[in-house]
């Protein structure tokens, strides 16, 4: 049980490998150490450890990845600061219903957008989906429209100036997300 209670949001299944019978389940419901989420998960009313946003997205939505401008934060290719978690399901996946504690904002991505560039976080004993850099930077360029200009220009300078990029990577994810011409031009211009 020490293991859960390290955890920001716990699923019911490990709830059930630690032992727990529904009853029990519904009596840490009950004395408000649980807080029901959806079927699968509870948020742990007792975690103390460092509250991170993004924990939430699993627990909301499963198969969700943190994208955009929020992984972009996370990368510390952006300096924005959105009121909101950027998070790409499947395109045939039922956008889940929000809590009034998780601000999330659900973008359908094609299987090939979604699947390209998932790494999971694991922070102290919560984990949570990601893209990394380089998915980053493609999904900012060709979005560039619906979340403007300056993002995508400054998401890209800065990923240009950051020591660990990949550009090959990055020329290979653009080619499959069909941006590489877009990210060309732009790398002319900034280099």
């Amino acid at each position: 049980m020490h293991e859960i209670m390290n955890m920001q949001f716990v699923a019911r299944k490990d709830l059930y490998d630690l032992g727990l019978t529904p009853y029990k389940i519904n009596k840490l419901v009950a004395e408000g150490k649980l807080k029901v989420i959806n079927r699968n998960y509870f948020e742990n009313l007792e975690y103390n450890g460092e509250v991170n946003a993004f924990s939430a997205v699993s627990a909301f939505a499963p198969k969700g990845v943190v994208c955009l401008i929020s992984a972009a934060i996370y990368h510390e290719l952006s300096s924005a600061r959105p009121l909101q978690i950027d998070v790409a399901l499947p395109r045939k996946t039922r956008i889940p219903k929000s809590s009034e504690q998780a601000d999330i904002k659900y973008y359908l991505f094609t299987d090939e957008r979604y699947s390209i560039g998932i790494e999971t976080v694991v922070d102290d004993n919560n984990q949570f989906k990601i893209y990394d850099k380089e998915k980053t930077v493609c999904d900012i360029l060709f979005y560039r429209n619906k979340l403007g200009f300056e993002p995508a220009i400054e998401v890209l300078r800065n990923y240009i100036n950051s020591s660990d990029r990949d550009i090959n990577k990055l020329m290979e994810y653009a080619e499959k997300l069909r941006c590489a011409k877009l990210l060309r031009e732009y790398l002319e211009v900034m280099i």
